[in-house]
């Protein structure tokens, strides 16, 4: 018996494949809270005790004693009346003119940017995101052999400027960019929200430069502060924006509905990619959220993941002022995230390795988020997920390992 020389047998795809940092981490915490309790600010993740559950289990058993076919397939683009709603819901909280022929629903939005992927990118194709960016959308895309370009950040969001400065560049080199990917609103892993001037600028952009403008828009319900957001999808006359929605972030990430919205011609596309890889998203998943759109219900369990998390982000940013004055941090306005830079010379892996061994916190290293240097001492904090009354204690953790560190350097 001889056991095969398996790496003969791989596509060379898999060369250009690697770990997510966030589901490692959170394997590391399933481990540790098995002997510890954690205060994690890892998960990017609805709290469950804000997710109206008991509502939920009504509707689902409304659901499958009324609607015998859903626990049959649906239609690849997703059940026909969900569509019809969400197009309703694009228009009343997006300001997007649309119909269900334009929207596809996926898995997810993590599978809506991965069929944008095999749709539109090829090997060697130029991709220009904000950095840093989500990781999880610079692994996948990393699959398909894209180049990718990372434009810095600051507090107004992707800087415009620059990206002008090297699309410039790229073209006077005769070098051709598909697609800018952007979370406008409440980024991840920064917390950051683009400005309106940032936003029109960068749709002039995109026409200028005859470029597609990917804007993912998971965090868009979840804005704490008056502040004035519209989509780039509402702003856009040209065609050019592909909208990924996901209703994970207010709803639950493990219904793992998502959609993808845009322009008929590269919708069709999208069609056709979608119908062999998984048939269709989670049929009972899909009725769930019909139901909640159509039930109004939406608004109410929004209106509480606002409240709560608005709070416990204000908690933490308390925190961060008076245990760790010293260190930059981002002020988010939305999401569910606030970027940390650590002492230079910090390592975030390492600071990560240790907070959670030493003093179980969990946190997630934010270097893989970044396209280039720059993020080695940095760390993302979530606060959507801890208890309110371990946020204070937890940042305090963090603060004390801080200091440990910084006097080694």
């Amino acid at each position: 018996m001889v056991k095969p020389d398996y790496s003969k047998f791989f596509a060379s795809r898999v060369n250009l494949m690697s770990p997510s940092p966030i589901r490692e981490v959170v394997s590391k915490i399933a481990m540790r809270s098995k002997v510890r309790k954690v205060i994690s600010f890892a998960a990017g993740e609805p709290d469950p005790n804000v997710i109206p559950r008991e509502l939920y289990a009504e509707l689902v058993k409304d659901i499958l004693e009324n609607i015998p076919k859903c626990v049959n397939y649906s239609p690849a683009e997703g059940v026909p009346d969900l569509r019809e709603e969400i197009a309703k819901f694009m228009g009343r909280y997006e300001d997007v003119d649309t119909t269900l022929d334009n929207i596809v629903v996926t898995v997810g939005g993590s599978q809506a940017l991965d069929i944008v992927a095999r749709v539109i990118l090829e090997p060697g194709d130029i991709v220009i995101v904000e950095n840093p960016s989500y990781v999880n959308t610079l692994l996948c895309w990393q699959h398909y052999g894209v180049r990718v370009i990372g434009i810095p950040m600051d507090s107004e969001g992707l800087v415009t400027e620059e990206l002008e400065r090297v699309l410039r560049k790229l073209k006077s080199e005769s070098r051709i960019v598909k697609l800018v990917y952007t979370i406008p609103t409440g980024q991840n892993p920064s917390g950051i929200t683009m400005s309106m001037d940032r936003r029109k600028h960068l749709l002039e952009l995109a026409s200028k430069y005859d470029i597609l403008i990917v804007e993912d828009t998971a965090y868009n319900h979840l804005v704490y502060d008056n502040v004035q957001v519209k989509t780039l999808r509402s702003m856009d006359s040209e065609g050019r924006v592909v909208y990924v929605g996901s209703f994970s972030k207010v709803l639950g990430t493990g219904l793992r509905i998502g959609w993808i919205e845009a322009d008929k011609e590269i919708i069709e596309r999208i069609r056709y990619c979608k119908q062999p890889i998984d048939m269709c998203a989670p049929v009972i998943s899909q009725y769930l959220v019909l139901e909640i759109l159509r039930r109004n219900l939406f608004d109410s369990i929004r209106s509480k993941a606002v409240e709560v998390y608005r709070c416990k982000r204000d908690l933490m940013l308390k925190a961060l002022d008076e245990y760790l004055p010293e260190l930059k941090h981002t002020k988010p306005v939305a999401g569910m995230f606030i970027l940390l830079w650590l002492h230079e010379g910090i390592n975030c892996f390492k600071f990560a390795d240790i907070l959670l061994e030493k003093y179980d916190v969990a946190v997630i290293p934010a270097a893989p988020f970044y396209t280039s240097s720059g993020g080695d001492n940095v760390i993302r904090l979530n606060f959507s997920m801890a208890p309110q009354d371990m946020i204070d204690e937890g940042v305090r953790r963090i603060a004390i390992l801080h200091r440990e560190l910084t006097r080694k350097h």
